[in-house]
Formats: C-alpha cells, sequence, structure tokens
C-alpha cells in the first residue's frame, strides 16, 4: 500500500485547493517557517480522524477552517482528502485504492466519505486498526516525538514498547477484569454481611422456635383437658335445664289464665278510650276551625287597613309619573334640534374630506419618481466595477509592496549570517578555554568521587538499619490497625442494630422508632436490665420473648401506642405499666425448699438489675423463675418442688412449670439480645484502647519513615554528585566539536545565499517597473469609473431633494385628510346615538301614560272585595264558639267513666305481674342453660372441631381433678410468656435462605479465583509479548544505530529484567571515539540521532506502508543528516517517506521536492520539482 495524494481546501493556510501527489521513494516538503509546511502534517492526520483540536494546535475544532485575512474573507468549511494505493489490500477493504473525505463546517457539521459514500468516524477508525496507521502510531513522527524518546523517564519509554508490541488490549481486559474482581469482592462482603445478620438471627429463633413448639405442646394438652371439662359441663347443664324447663311450664298455664281475663277487660277499656278520643279529636277540629276563622278576621281588618295606605301611594305615584312624562316630552324635542345640527356638521366634514383627497391627488408624482429609479439602477451597476478596479489596484500595489519586503528579507538574512560568523568565531574561543577549566574540574570530581562513594557505602549500612527497623514497626502497626478495623466494624456493626433494633419484633422495632411520638416509653425490657455475664444465657432464657417487652409510665401511654399499632397495622406489642404491673415470688415455703436443693443459685429477680422504679417489672418477669446450675440438680429440684416451678440452668435449659422440658443447642450459636449488649460495651472499651496503640504506633512509623526518606535523599544526592562531576569534562568537549561543525556549516549556507541574491537581484529591477505600469493603469481605470459613479449621485440627489418637497407637502396634506376623516366620523356618530336616544324616549311615554291607567281600574274592585269577605268570616266564628261549649260537656262524662274502669283492671294486673316474675326467673334460668349449651357446643366445634357426647355419672366426678391440672397447665403457659408463633417458619425460612446464601457465597468465590486467574494468564501474556518485542527491537536497534553513526553501539536495558510488567527501560550508547553510558550523558546531537535510530528499529519491528517525518532530522549535524539520508534511501523501497526538512542533505536524498510559500500574506501554496528527472 502506498500513499497517493493528498487534496486540501480551506485547511488553516490553504485556503486554495491544493493537491499534492505523493510517489514511491522519498518525498520532502521545504518552505521558511510560519507557511504552513506542519499544516500538511496536521491535515493527514485529520483526515484520519484526528479528534483532539489542541493536538492540532487549536482550541476548538473550527479552528481547522480557513480564517481568511486581510484581503480575504473567512471560509464557511475545510476539506481534506487522502487516496491511498490499495492493491495489495494492506487495509482491510475490497477496494484497490481508497479515497479518504473529512469536511468539517463552520456550524459544527461534520462528516466523513469513503470512496464518495458517506460513512462513519468508526469506520474509518476500523479501518486503519491494527494496521499501523492509526492513531499514536508510528506512521507520524515529529521532532517532539524524537525529544521525547531521550527526555523521558525509563518508565515512560516502556509504553513505547508496549504500544508495538500490541499489548493495549491485554491491559484493558485486564482492567476489566480487575473492575470485574472489584465488583464479585464488594458482591462477596455484601453475601458476607448478610449470612453475619443471619447467623446473628439463626440461635434466636432457634431458641424461639423451640420455645413456640413447647408451647406448642402445653397447649394442645391443655385442649385435650378442656375438651373433657366442656364435655362433662355440657352433660350437667343439660340436666339442669330438663328440670326448669318443667318448672316454667307450670308457671306459665297459670300465667295464662290471668292474662285472659285481664285482656278482656282492657279490651273495653280500650273501647272506652277509643270512643273519648274521638271525641277529643270532634273538639280539636272545632277548636282548629275557631281558629282560623279569627285568624282570616283579624287579617282582613289589616288588609283594609294596608288598602288604605296603597290608595294614598297610588295618588303620589300619579302625580310623579304625570311629571315625569312632561320631562320626557321636553327632552324629546332638545333631541330633535341637536340631531339637525349634527347633521350639518357630518355634511360640512364630507365636502373638507373630499377636498383635500383632491389636493393629494395633484402633489403625487410618479415620473420623477421612474427617473429616479433609473439613477439608483445606474448607480448599483457602476459599485461593482469601482470595486473591481479598487481590487486590481490594491492588488498591484500589495505585489509591488511584497518584492520590496522580500528584498528587505534578503538583505536582513545576509547581515544575520554574518554576524552569526563572528558569534560563533568568538563562541570557539571561549568553548577552548571552557574544555582546559573542564580538564582541572574532572580531575577535582574524581578526588570527589572517592570521598562520596566512602560516604555512600557509610550511608547505605545505615539506610539498612534505619529501613529494617522501619519494617518492623510498619508490621506492627498494620497488625493493630487491622484489629482496631476489625473491631471497629463489629462495634458499628452492633450500633447500627441497637439503632435499628435488629432482631425485634416487627411491631417492637416499628414503635421504638417513633418513640419520640409516644413520651411515655421508657424503653425495651432489654435496653434497662443488666445482668453478669455469668447469668447472661439464664436469664435470657428465662425471659425469651419478654427481653422485647415495652416499658412504658401508664397504661394510657401503652392504649395510645397499641392504637398507633393498629392503626398502620405494625404488629403486635407487650407492654409493662409502671404504674399499674403487680410483682410475683415463689411462697417463702415454695422458696426454703428450692434453697435447700442443690445447684441453687437464686430467684432471676435476683440476679439481674433494674432501677429502682422497674422493680415490680423484674418481680413480675423473673420472680417466679429459679436459676440452678446444671440440668441434674435442676431435675431433682423440679421434683422437689412439685413440678410447679419454672427453672433455668446456667446453659440455657429449662424445666416449666407442669413438667415439661425445653433444651439443646444450635450449629451456629448466635448471640442473644443482652450477650450483643454487653459485647457492645466491651468492644467499645477494647477499641478505645486499640485506637491509643495505633495512634502511638502511627508516630513511631512516621519517624522512622521520615529518617529513612532523609537517608535516601542524601544518597541519591551522592549519587548524582558522582555523575555530574562525570559528565562536565565530556560536555565540554562536545561543546567545542559541535562549535567548529556548525561555523563550517554556516559558512557553507552563506557562500549559498550571496549566490542566490545575485540571481535574484538581476530581475529585481525590472519585476519593479512592470509593477509600477499595473498600478497607473489600474489607477487610471478606477479614477474614471468614479467620475462616473459621482455623476449619477448629483443626479440622484437632485431629484431626490425634489421628491422629498413633495413628499412634506403630501405628508401635511395626508394629516389633514385624518383630521378631516375623524371629525366625519364623530359626527356621524352622534347622530346616530340622538336618534337612538330619541327612539328610547318615545317608548318610555308610551310606557308612562299606560302605567297611569292601570293604577286607575284596580282600586274600587279590591275595597269591594275585602268587605264581603269579612262580613262571611264573622259570622262563621259565632256559631264555632256556640259548638265547643256542647262538646266540652260530652268530654266530662266520659271520663268519669273510663276512671272507674282503670282502677279495676290496675287490681288485675298486679296479681299477674307477680305471676309473670315467678315465670320470667324460671325463663332466664332456662334460657342461661340453653346458652351455656350452645356456647360449650360451639366452642367444642369451632375451636376443638369436636361434637358434644353425654358423659357417664362417673366421668362427670373427674370434673375437680380436670380442673386442677388446667390451672398447673395455665400456669406452665404463662411461665413460658410471650411467643412468637411465626418463630417456627420463619426460622426454616432464615434457615433456607442461609444455605443458598452460602451456596452464593462460595460461587463468588469461585468467580473470584477464575478472574484471578484469567489476570495473570493475561499478565503472562503481555510479558510474553514483551520481551519477544523488545528483543527484536533491541537487535535492530543496535544494527540501526552502527549504521547510523558509522559505528559504536548502543543497546536497550531493562530496569528490572524480573519484573516484566513494570520495568523501564534505558538507553545506552557509545558513538565512534566515546565510551559506553547512558543516552542522557550524550550530546544534544547524539540523542536525536540515537532516539531517530530506535524509532526506525520500530519501525523495523513493525513497518507500515509510509511514514512522515517533520523536522525530525533538526538536531542533528551535517555528517549525520547525510547518515540520516542515506538510511532513508537504503529502505525507501519498502516504505514511503514524507519529509519535511530545512536540512540541505535530507533535501539531496528526496526524489520529489515540494516548496510550501506565502506569497499572499495567510495562504499557502505549493510548488514541485522532481528531482530524479532534474
Amino acid at each position: 500500500m502506498k500513499l497517493k495524494s493528498l487534496s486540501m481546501q480551506g485547511f488553516k493556510s490553504f485556503a486554495d485547493r491544493t493537491q499534492i501527489d505523493f510517489m514511491p521513494g522519498i518525498t520532502g516538503i521545504v518552505g521558511p517557517n510560519g507557511s504552513g509546511k506542519s499544516n500538511i502534517i496536521e491535515a493527514i492526520r485529520w483526515v484520519m480522524g484526528e479528534q483532539s483540536a489542541k493536538g492540532l494546535r487549536g482550541d476548538k475544532m473550527a479552528d481547522v477552517i480557513f480564517g481568511g485575512t486581510k484581503t480575504r474573507a473567512p471560509l464557511n468549511r475545510a476539506e481534506v482528502g487522502i487516496v491511498f494505493d490499495n492493491q495489495d489490500h494492506y487495509l482491510n477493504s475490497d477496494f484497490s485504492e481508497i479515497e479518504i473525505k473529512r469536511l468539517l463546517y463552520r456550524n459544527g457539521d461534520s462528516k466523513y466519505l469513503m470512496n464518495g459514500k458517506q460513512v462513519r468516524l468508526k469506520d474509518v477508525q476500523e479501518l486503519f486498526m491494527d494496521s499501523g496507521l492509526g492513531h499514536e502510531s508510528f506512521s507520524i513522527i515529529s521532532q517532539g516525538r524524537v525529544e521525547h524518546i531521550f527526555s523521558a523517564k525509563a518508565e515512560d519509554r516502556r509504553a513505547i514498547i508496549e504500544d508495538v508490541a500490541g499489548v493495549y488490549k491485554y491491559k484493558q481486559n485486564k482492567q476489566q477484569a480487575g473492575k470485574k474482581l472489584a465488583d464479585v469482592q464488594d458482591n462477596l462482603a455484601r453475601v458476607t454481611d448478610i449470612l453475619y445478620e443471619l447467623e446473628q438471627r439463626l440461635e434466636p429463633l432457634a431458641q424461639q422456635s423451640a420455645k413456640a413448639q413447647d408451647y406448642k405442646n402445653q397447649k394442645q394438652a391443655f385442649e385435650q383437658l378442656d375438651q373433657a371439662r366442656l364435655q362433662i359441663e355440657l352433660t350437667q347443664w343439660e340436666k339442669a335445664l330438663s328440670t326448669t324447663t318443667q318448672e316454667r311450664d307450670e308457671q306459665s298455664a297459670q300465667q295464662q289464665d290471668l292474662a285472659e281475663t285481664l285482656s278482656q277487660a282492657q279490651t273495653e277499656l280500650q273501647q272506652q278510650k277509643l270512643a273519648l278520643i274521638d271525641q277529643r279529636e270532634h273538639q280539636q277540629r272545632a277548636q282548629q276551625n275557631l281558629l282560623e276563622v279569627t285568624q282570616r278576621v283579624e287579617a282582613l281588618a289589616g288588609e283594609q287597613k294596608l288598602q288604605a295606605e296603597r290608595e294614598q301611594n297610588q295618588k303620589q305615584l300619579v302625580a310623579t309619573t304625570t311629571q315625569t312624562l312632561a320631562e320626557r316630552q321636553t327632552a324629546a324635542t332638545d333631541l330633535e334640534q341637536q340631531l339637525d345640527q349634527a347633521k350639518a356638521t357630518a355634511d360640512e366634514a364630507d365636502a373638507k374630506l373630499a377636498a383635500l383627497n383632491d389636493q393629494a391627488q395633484a402633489l403625487m408624482r410618479p415620473d420623477d419618481q421612474a427617473q429616479l429609479v433609473t439613477l439608483q439602477k445606474q448607480l448599483a451597476d457602476l459599485r461593482p466595477e469601482l470595486v473591481t478596479a479598487l481590487e486590481q489596484l490594491t492588488t498591484a500595489k500589495n505585489n509591488q509592496h511584497f518584492a520590496q519586503q522580500e528584498h528587505q528579507r534578503a538583505d536582513a538574512q545576509t547581515d544575520r549570517y554574518q554576524q552569526r560568523y563572528q558569534t560563533l568565531t568568538e563562541q570557539m574561543q571561549v568553548a577552548q578555554a571552557d574544555v582546559e577549566q573542564a580538564q582541572q574540574q574532572a580531575q577535582q570530581a574524581q578526588a570527589d568521587l572517592k570521598q562520596a562513594q566512602a560516604k555512600l557505602a557509610q550511608q547505605q549500612t545505615q539506610g539498612q538499619t534505619v529501613e529494617h527497623q522501619y519494617q518492623s514497626n510498619r508490621e506492627k502497626w498494620y497488625e493493630r490497625l487491622q484489629a482496631q478495623q476489625h473491631v471497629q466494624a463489629r462495634v458499628e456493626s452492633l450500633q447500627r442494630l441497637n439503632e435499628q433494633y435488629d432482631g425485634y419484633y416487627q411491631g417492637v422495632k416499628q414503635l421504638m422508632k417513633q418513640r419520640q411520638t409516644f413520651p411515655g416509653i421508657r424503653g425495651v425490657v432489654a435496653e434497662c436490665i443488666q445482668v453478669d455475664g455469668k447469668y447472661q444465657l439464664a436469664i435470657e432464657t428465662a425471659l425469651g420473648a419478654a427481653l422485647q417487652q415495652v416499658i412504658v409510665d401508664t397504661p394510657t401511654t401503652a392504649k395510645h401506642a397499641i392504637q398507633y399499632l393498629s392503626k398502620n397495622r405494625l404488629g403486635r406489642v407487650t407492654f409493662l405499666p409502671v404504674s399499674t404491673i403487680k410483682g410475683r415470688q415463689l411462697a417463702p415455703n415454695v422458696l426454703q425448699t428450692a434453697q435447700a436443693q442443690p445447684g441453687f443459685l437464686g430467684t432471676a429477680a435476683d440476679l439481674v438489675e433494674m432501677q429502682a422504679e422497674f422493680k415490680q417489672i423484674k418481680q413480675q418477669l423473673l420472680g417466679t423463675t429459679v436459676v440452678v446450675d446444671e440440668l441434674d440438680h435442676a431435675n431433682q429440684m423440679a421434683q422437689a418442688l412439685g413440678q410447679r416451678v419454672r427453672l433455668v440452668t446456667l446453659d440455657g435449659q429449662v424445666i416449666n412449670a407442669g413438667g415439661s422440658m425445653t433444651g439443646g443447642a444450635s450449629r451456629n450459636q448466635q448471640q442473644g439480645l443482652l450477650t450483643q449488649k454487653n459485647e457492645l460495651a466491651e468492644l467499645s472499651h477494647q477499641l478505645k484502647e486499640l485506637n491509643q496503640e495505633v495512634t502511638t504506633l502511627e508516630a513511631t512509623v512516621k519517624a522512622d519513615q521520615t529518617d529513612l526518606t532523609q537517608l535516601t535523599e542524601s544518597f541519591k544526592n551522592q549519587q548524582d554528585l558522582v555523575i555530574q562531576l562525570t559528565e562536565v569534562h565530556q560536555q565540554q568537549a562536545a561543546t567545542l566539536q559541535n562549535a567548529q561543525q556548525e561555523l563550517s556549516h554556516l559558512e557553507k549556507q552563506r557562500q549559498s545565499l550571496q549566490y542566490d541574491m545575485q540571481l535574484a537581484g538581476v530581475d529585481e529591477n525590472q519585476d519593479a517597473q512592470d509593477l509600477q505600469n499595473q498600478i497607473q493603469t489600474a489607477q487610471q481605470e478606477y479614477d474614471r469609473i468614479n467620475q462616473d459613479l459621482e455623476s449619477t449621485q448629483t443626479q440622484i440627489s437632485a431629484l431626490q431633494q425634489s421628491l422629498d418637497d413633495a413628499n412634506q407637502a403630501l405628508v401635511k396634506v395626508q394629516l389633514a385628510q385624518k383630521t378631516a376623516e375623524a371629525e366625519q366620523q364623530h359626527a356621524q356618530e352622534k347622530v346616530v346615538n340622538l336618534t337612538a336616544q330619541l327612539t328610547a324616549n318615545a317608548d318610555a311615554q308610551r310606557q308612562l301614560k299606560q302605567q297611569l291607567q292601570d293604577l286607575s281600574l284596580d282600586q274600587a274592585d279590591v275595597n269591594q272585595r275585602i268587605a264581603t269577605e269579612y262580613q262571611a268570616n264573622q259570622t262563621a266564628r259565632e256559631e264555632l264558639v256556640t259548638q265547643l261549649a256542647e262538646i266540652e260537656t260530652a268530654l266530662q262524662s266520659q271520663q268519669r267513666s273510663l276512671e272507674q274502669k282503670e282502677q279495676a283492671i290496675a287490681q288485675m294486673q298486679g296479681q299477674q305481674q307477680h305471676a309473670l316474675a315467678t315465670l320470667n326467673q324460671l325463663t332466664a334460668r332456662q334460657t342461661g342453660l340453653q346458652t351455656r349449651i350452645e356456647q360449650g357446643q360451639t366452642q367444642l366445634e369451632e375451636t376443638y372441631a369436636v361434637h358434644y357426647e353425654p358423659q357417664t355419672a362417673a366421668t362427670c366426678e373427674t370434673l375437680p381433678e380436670i380442673k386442677d391440672q388446667l390451672k398447673l397447665l395455665k400456669r406452665g403457659l404463662d411461665d413460658i410468656g410471650d411467643v412468637n408463633m411465626n418463630a417456627i417458619a420463619e426460622y426454616a425460612e432464615v434457615k433456607e435462605r442461609y444455605a443458598f446464601l452460602s451456596q452464593q457465597k462460595q460461587d463468588l468465590l469461585d468467580a473470584h479465583d477464575d478472574l484471578s486467574e484469567t489476570m495473570s494468564e493475561m499478565d503472562e501474556e503481555v510479558k510474553t509479548r514483551f520481551k519477544t518485542t523488545f528483543d527484536a527491537v533491541n537487535a535492530h536497534f543496535e544494527q540501526i544505530f552502527v549504521k547510523m553513526f558509522g559505528g559504536g553501539q548502543a543497546k536497550l536495558y531493562l530496569e528490572q529484567p524480573d519484573n516484566l510488567l513494570e520495568t523501564g527501560i534505558d538507553i545506552k550508547a557509545q558513538p565512534p571515539g566515546k565510551k559506553f553510558q547512558q543516552m542522557s550523558l550524550l550530546s544534544g546531537g547524539e540523542k536525536a540521532l540515537t532516539a531517530i535510530s530506535l524509532l526506525f528499529a520500530i519501525l523495523a519491528v513493525r513497518p507500515v506502508p509510509f511514514v512522515v517525518l517533520d523536522e525530525t532530522e533538526a538536531a542533528l549535524d551535517e555528517a549525520n543528516v547525510d547518515r540520516f539520508a542515506n538510511y532513508l534511501q537504503s529502505v525507501e523501497q519498502e516504505t514511503q517517506f514524507i519529509v519535511i526538512t530545512h536540512r540541505q542533505g535530507t533535501m539531496a536524498a528526496c526524489d520529489v521536492l515540494y516548496g510550501v510559500t506565502m506569497q499572499e500574506p495567510g495562504v499557502s501554496t505549493m510548488v514541485s520539482v522532481n528531482l530524479n528527472d532534474a
């Protein structure tokens, strides 16, 4: 593959379309500084996908678009195209010729084209991927890259070999694997934390599950005895019900006889009451009629009085209406007069407006307007001609100015070379003196070196001692730091569990989180109790779920908390109100018996401490529980106490009242709430001591580290001093040699420049005369066009003035038209308003006249109607008064008869009530027994799912014994306390989740091992590729160095051969006549040529089709430039070179030479010469 051509337009200083054709071999690009040579290299990088504006010497990407000059406007886009000959299909494409084009517009839009088809940046990057031509490849080598090689640190040089070895993808894959490994470690930490928390829950859940199972067993025994009790009681209740039913039937028959007699008497009484009620209803109707007639008479009298007032008001209204009608008629006359005046005003406004319209028409001048347009068009045609003439004149003057500047620059350049020659002669004399001085300094440095080496050995021994002490103290510090972090993590975990009430029931947890809402909450039992570690497990077992009961001040606080839990469905909580809880304790004889038994340690209440105000609560929870040392003694004590007391051993085994036993241990022993509380206190104290130890050790380690750093720095300074003294003499000799070579080189350049100036001076006078003739011709053409333009402008100004005067007069007339139109409109509106007012006035007069007629008609009819109705109602009232007197007499007679009948019935009711009371007692007894039987049967069926079966007399005799057994079981259930019945299922669920997460943890550990192994394999691959590439580059470097220097030797060294993943790379070289030494000790030119040799060695290991060299050999002297050029010619058959250079030796080796000039300021142009043809 070869680079065929490069085209540019609008890219930086290449404003015009410029194309460079690249031939096989070496193509050189030359030109003065600032002419735009480097823009060609940047165009190649840009079209191949460069995305860094700063890498193209700009602030933003739009800076690559031609920005304009004094004579040229900025362009809107930049375009660069590059063509590759791909007949060998070096690039992964089916095309034998590939053209890539990149365009950028000033608005930010951009696009890529590949063989005329628009593609993505990614497509371009993929085309060059793994071809050696991509970003940061060695196909483009600048002087800065050469300097980077010899000035870079050894670690930075490693990156060069890594790029050649192609290990980036492996390092990237390793980085990704490292991220995955970190994720696995994070997940593993989270799973471990969750497993730890589950382990903390397993043991309490196991205990709660065992306690729930024990409760369940005792509950079943209780239920079986309770069933037997219910069966016996139901049998007894049925017998009692049969007897009661017989007695009730007898009493019911007696009650029935009394009821029949009383019913007949009450029927007669009811009939008399109904007759009395009918008579009273008749009386009420008569009274109601009398009331209505009386009210109507009074209302008619009031209406007569009101009618008189209405007559007076109507008379006043007639007078007012008559007056208003007269005023309306007068107003109508005035409005008619105003209407006539308004119509006259409107006619005058019409006439005035017509006159003004005629005047305005006369002031318009269409002929002058047409002439003005013609002259303006002539003026517009002359202006482009004037601009063209001005451009020609400016171009001629600029060319003359540029020629003068070139002459001045040539003179200045000659003066500079003469001054340079004199300066270098003086520098040679100074350098000779410096060499003699350097020889004396080298001898002194040798003596200083021996002294420094002795001091260096002493410091090394001292440093080893301090380092050993530092490492020992650091290991101690790290050990205590790990212990501190472990304890700190455990303390924080326990504090977090306490703060979040982890391990508590849901209801307790939610309530305590809202503790501030309920000021009466004093705390959870587990928070308020203190116990010695010896009795810790026994007390935790004795309390069980009671540890999570909440202490409050009063029942009111408990009530509010329960309402809150119920409302939000947060769970159930047991509350212990301080004001109402009563303590429990063993009977004295029971306590004496227990104390006499072996293994007795005390009641649980005596072995714990709580605040004095919680004494009753402590006694309630633990007052009847005895702590025993071990299970055998507990069994003996239980027998002695008749299985009536709950016993707890130190290792957490329980013998309940009634004889049941609870015990055992879990594989994953978990902390209880009290154990967790005590552990937190102990660890907090331990953490304080560890913090103090870590602080002390950290200060010691820092002091040791400071001493070690000072010794290391002193040791390094001694080494630097030895190296510095060794370099002084070599640098002075190299300086003298370089100055002599530079002086000879400048002398040759001065002779060449003088020859060029003589050739250029021959044509200078003739060029100046031609430029002067061009200026005169352009000036004459510009003056002629300018005169025509001024004449046209004068005619336009005169005609424009005349039109302006006419326009001013026209504006005045138009203003008068606007005023007249406003007056006309105002007069017309006034006519319309007055006409509307006249119409409204006429309508109002008609309404007033009609109102006067209506008022005179109604008054007489109303007076007649009121008088007639008043007389009729007065007669009806008198008749109703007589009727009411007759009704009152009849009612008094009926009332006396009714009272006598009621006295007789009252006597019979007394007899019935006595009989009824007896019947009710029997009925209540019967109902109570029936209710008991129904409730008992319902309880059997709903609670125990069994049916009632009558029991024998012998079975019924066992009822007292059954009740005694039930009391014992009830006491045992009470001693167990609160039981979390969900613990059985929750324990199974947590246990299953623990097993699942344990498997997850193992999977994560396996993934951790797999990723670690993968990273190790990648490291091995990187080592292999790096070492292979390093050896290959080193071998080529040794060969190319000899070719470049004409002898000598050079070699690459690994700083840490045993650490291929991180080792830096040093360069040592021995130019002919010198000794083998570090690259940093070479002269500037030797460093540059050594770096160039390394770059060529890299290209030999990883060849590319073409290489762009941007002033790479600038720091070389003439002899080394010739060797550089010879090497390029030796490999030009394999690689195509594009070289930007100032050096004649390199130019001479080029097959094609392009010159970059800037004849027009700010705009670059190209000139080509085929040297092979020449």
